[in-house]
């Protein structure tokens, strides 16, 4: 029964607060079955695969995400064997997408720990009024959808630039990824081709170009890394047996502390945080 403060919370609040409890039992199942190298949104692409077998094009809408994040999210599945891509024999141009074993661990864990909260809904919630919530939540949807047909509420125009990455050349892919990994990125290959590849960490990344005739001593790419701590991540980047070169943070003129990264190929990365006051 709620109390009567939580009655006088507005509604957006009380959504705000609970929304998080199915994906802290989502993830407490991931853990037990060792899923945690599952990109951000793998384990609902994964079921929602599981749901409807959608090739990729079919996808994005339903994440609320580009085409080429689910591609490049569902590579990062299919190199960590969750996956399995093979084309359509129906048509050529498009792939078909299959969970493998590990694959369905991951969506029978999602069941589990949705089924979990549902348990516990119940034994707080009579039966009755967790239905009369689906169906408020489903008439909430309605009124999005319905408001979006029309207009009404539209948003601010979007922000046309959503993310800037620096590309690296690289003379050997496979070493250059092994790199990247050993400095805490998710470094895969583009599924189509071995001379292109992708490193991602925190939201944040670079692409990796193969240029078997680089040479660092004439060439090289740069970029600069806004990090949280940059004296924690100098510390993390210098360890023995990393590779390339680490410069050590110092303060500079314009406030941040400074270092800066040097990869094998010659690429630089420069990172700085704020200093403290």
């Amino acid at each position: 029964m709620a109390g009567p403060h939580e009655r006088e919370l507005a509604t957006p609040t009380l959504m705000r607060a609970a929304r998080g409890a199915y994906a802290q039992s989502i993830r407490a199942q991931l853990q037990a079955i060792g899923a945690d190298d599952l990109p951000r949104n793998g384990a609902i692409l994964l079921a929602g695969i599981a749901a409807t077998g959608a090739p990729r094009q079919d996808l994005p809408a339903g994440l609320g995400v580009t085409k080429q994040a689910v591609s490049q999210v569902i590579d990062i599945l299919a190199s960590r064997g969750y996956l399995e891509r093979n084309p359509d024999p129906g048509d050529r141009r498009r792939i078909t997408l299959r969970l493998t074993a590990r694959g369905q661990d991951v969506v029978e864990a999602v069941v589990r720990g949705t089924e979990a909260v549902d348990a516990r809904l119940l034994e707080r919630v009579p039966a009755e009024q967790v239905d009369a919530m689906r169906s408020a939540l489903l008439a909430l949807a309605g009124i999005k959808t319905a408001a979006a047909a029309t207009g009404a509420g539209k948003r601010r125009p979007r922000p046309q630039l959503r993310q800037f990455r620096p590309i690296f050349p690289v003379r050997d892919m496979t070493a250059a990824l092994a790199h990247y990994a050993a400095l805490g990125f998710d470094a895969f290959p583009y599924a189509g081709g071995d001379d292109y590849g992708f490193a991602e960490r925190d939201g944040t990344g670079l692409h990796l170009a193969g240029d078997p005739g680089h040479d660092p001593g004439h060439s090289h790419a740069s970029a600069y890394l806004y990090v949280r701590d940059a004296d924690a991540l100098y510390a993390e980047w210098s360890r023995p047996g990393i590779g390339g070169r680490t410069r050590p943070v110092g303060p500079t003129p314009y406030q941040l502390r400074e270092g800066a990264h040097i990869d094998p190929d010659g690429n630089l990365i420069r990172f700085g945080s704020p200093m403290l006051e």
